[in-house]
């Protein structure tokens, strides 16, 4: 397992970007996982419903890595948009932090600190655990189900991935570029306080070290709600 710090200072300083429907990788990026753990990568999504039209757009930054993928700690600066462009939240730039930890006594766990904003944003953000999809995947596979525990100030929640099965591989275009992905169906199983379990289907196009690709996600009837797609990656 390559070790994060080592991969962080072999990044070129000059930034690189996929857009345009090609790709132009930055070259020592960690493609040991299935998500974005290198310091100074920022990756832009944007929403449709269920009809195709915009609802809003996503960026994650990652701004602090520590540890490896078996055992560390990465920082994301989140910032969300509305159909408009304009940002949702007024205070901290816009920003909502989320850290997560991953490989310590309590598995992965994810902390933010505002739950009226990550109520708000829960089906802007990328659904699924990107940190449990192993490496080696192979098409007709099921893989292990995934956990995370989600602590938001106070409150408590878990996201359970379950009955996962990689489905296919092949190269997705989207605005950010070309890539090599695996599609991964499962069923995301949200458990949090007061409203109970909540239940979607998900479909995931994941490339190695990006992550969220293309997305659809399901209601427990099997409509459409909305999708994502990856339109940009910068390195800095």
């Amino acid at each position: 397992m390559k070790v994060i710090g080592t991969v962080l200072s072999l990044m070129s300083a000059a930034a690189l970007v996929l857009t345009g429907g090609y790709s132009v990788y930055a070259q020592d990026y960690d493609k040991s996982g299935y998500c974005p753990v290198t310091k100074g990568m920022t990756l832009e999504y944007v929403n449709y419903d269920a009809d195709g039209a915009r609802t809003g757009s996503y960026v994650l930054h990652v701004s602090a890595v520590t540890g490896t993928l078996a055992e560390g700690t990465v920082v994301f600066d989140q910032y969300f948009y509305d159909a408009d462009g304009d940002l949702l939240f007024d205070d901290n730039g816009g920003n909502l932090p989320m850290e997560v930890t991953v490989g310590g006594p309590d598995g992965t766990v994810s902390r933010m600190s505002d739950v009226g904003k990550v109520m708000k944003v829960q089906d802007i953000m990328s659904k699924g655990d990107a940190s449990s999809v192993p490496q080696g995947l192979r098409a007709g596979e099921t893989i292990p189900d995934g956990s995370i525990k989600v602590r938001i100030g106070k409150i408590s929640a878990t996201i359970l991935t379950q009955n996962r099965m990689v489905s296919e591989q092949r190269e997705i275009t989207v605005p950010a570029g070309t890539f090599d992905c695996f599609l991964i169906k499962e069923n995301q199983v949200t458990r949090q306080p007061v409203v109970g379990p909540r239940t979607e289907r998900i479909e995931t196009w994941y490339a190695a070290g990006i992550g969220c690709v293309k997305q659809a996600v399901y209601d427990r009837k099997g409509r459409l709600d909305h999708t994502q797609e990856l339109v940009s990656v910068k390195f800095e």
